[in-house]
C-alpha cells in the first residue's frame, strides 16, 4: 500500500501507503498509522489502503526494456491449494496463518482496519474470508476504512512459508493466482476488490518496522473495478489498454512518485480474476511504468479496499503460487 502522508489515525504502529483515493482534486490522506494492541493475534502495523497525492503519471519510454524468461505454464488453473483452519477476527490488526493442506505453504488472512475500526469483524474459513460490518464503520475522507485480505511473503513481522518470496522480477517464471468473490451480488459502490503487489530494490525480507516497499522499490495494483467516486492514485495515463492474459481492456493509473504506484483498473467489472500475475508485472516493465527487472517481487495481497458498508462481502477463493 503506500507512503505518504497520513491525515488519520492517531494510534500507534505502522504508516502504510497505497493507490486509492476518491475522484476530487483534493489530494487524498494515504494510509493512516495502525492502532496496536486489542488482541492476542494482533499485530504492531498493519497494511493500509489509503488515497496520496495526486502526482500525474508522466510520459513513458515505450520498449526497449529486457523482460526475463518467458512466463511457464500456471501451477495450477484451478487454485489447488486447499485450507480448512478456520478462525474470526476481531481485532483491527488481527491476522492467522492460514496452513494448506499437504503442502509446506500457507498464507496469512488479515483484519487490517488501520483507519476505521467499529468492530467489524473477518471470518476466516480456509482460503476465504467474510466480512461483517457494524454501522458506523464507514471511512469519511478519502482513506479506505481497512483493507481485510490475504497475502503471501513477509510483512509486519509475518512470515508466509513456501511463498518462493522475495523473487527478482527477472526470475519469475509465472505468478499464477485467484481471486474470487461476491461482488456482483453486492454492487460495485464504495469499495474495490483488489491485489496490491509490493516489489522491493532487494532481496532481503521486509522486516516489522517497515510499513512500505521502500525507496527503489513500487507498488503494483490490480483493481477488478473501479468503484463510484474513488479511484486510484496518480492519474489515468493509459486508458483502455489490452494487457496480455487479461480478460477486457485496463486503464492504467500511474504514481510517479518514489516508490512509484501502478494501477491496472479493470473498465468492465469483474467479481473474480484467474491469470498470471506475471504477465501484468512483465507489461509494467516493457512500458516502464516504474517497475523493472532488478527489483524483487515480495509480497502479494488480495482482498478488499473497503470506504464503507461491506457487510457480507466474500472473498470465495485466493491463491498464489510463484515459480
Amino acid at each position: 500500500m503506500r507512503l505518504v502522508r497520513f491525515t488519520i489515525g492517531l494510534g500507534i504502529g505502522l504508516i502504510l501507503t497505497s493507490c486509492a483515493r476518491n475522484t476530487t482534486d483534493s489530494p487524498g490522506g494515504g494510509g493512516g498509522t495502525a492502532d496496536t494492541g486489542g488482541s492476542t493475534d494482533a499485530a504492531g502495523g498493519t497494511t493500509s489502503a489509503g488515497g496520496s497525492t495526486d502526482a500525474a503519471g508522466g510520459t513513458t519510454s515505450a520498449g526497449g526494456t529486457s523482460l526475463g524468461p518467458a512466463p511457464g505454464p500456471p501451477p495450477s488453473q484451478n487454485c489447488t491449494d486447499v485450507a480448512s483452519d478456520s478462525k474470526v477476527l476481531t481485532s483491527l490488526n488481527a491476522r492467522f496463518h492460514v496452513p494448506v493442506w499437504g503442502l509446506d505453504k500457507d498464507y496469512l488472512a488479515q483484519a487490517n482496519w488501520w483507519h476505521v475500526f467499529n468492530q467489524q469483524t473477518v471470518t476466516v474459513d480456509g482460503l476465504s474470508f467474510s466480512v461483517a460490518n457494524p454501522a458506523g464503520a464507514a471511512s469519511t475522507d478519502n482513506s479506505p476504512a481497512g483493507y481485510p485480505s490475504f497475502f503471501i511473503g513477509s510483512y509486519a513481522g509475518y512470515t508466509s512459508q513456501g511463498s518462493n518470496l522475495p523473487k527478482q522480477v527477472s526470475a519469475l517464471k509465472s505468478v499464477y493466482t485467484v481471486l474470487s468473490t461476491n461482488a456482483n451480488s453486492k454492487g460495485y459502490a464504495n469499495y474495490n476488490v483488489a491485489y496490491d503487489v509490493w516489489f522491493t530494490s532487494t532481496g532481503t525480507p521486509l522486516t516489522t518496522s517497515q510499513s512500505t516497499p521502500g525507496l527503489g522499490g513500487a507498488y503494483l495494483m490490480v483493481w477488478l473495478f473501479k468503484p463510484t467516486n474513488r479511484q486510484p492514485r496518480g492519474s489515468n495515463a493509459y486508458p483502455g489498454q489490452a494487457v496480455s492474459g487479461l480478460p477486457g481492456t485496463w486503464d492504467v493509473w500511474v504514481d510517479r512518485t518514489n516508490p512509484p504506484c501502478i494501477s491496472y483498473v479493470s473498465t468492465t467489472p469483474l467479481e473474480k480474476l484467474a491469470y498470471d500475475l506475471n504477465g501484468v508485472i512483465r507489461d509494467a516493465v516493457t512500458k516502464g511504468y516504474g517497475i523493472t527487472n532488478s527489483m524483487y517481487l515480495s509480497v502479494i495481497f488480495g482482498g478488499f479496499e473497503i470506504w464503507g458498508g461491506g457487510d457480507g462481502l466474500q472473498a470465495k477463493a485466493f491463491c498464489a503460487n510463484v515459480l
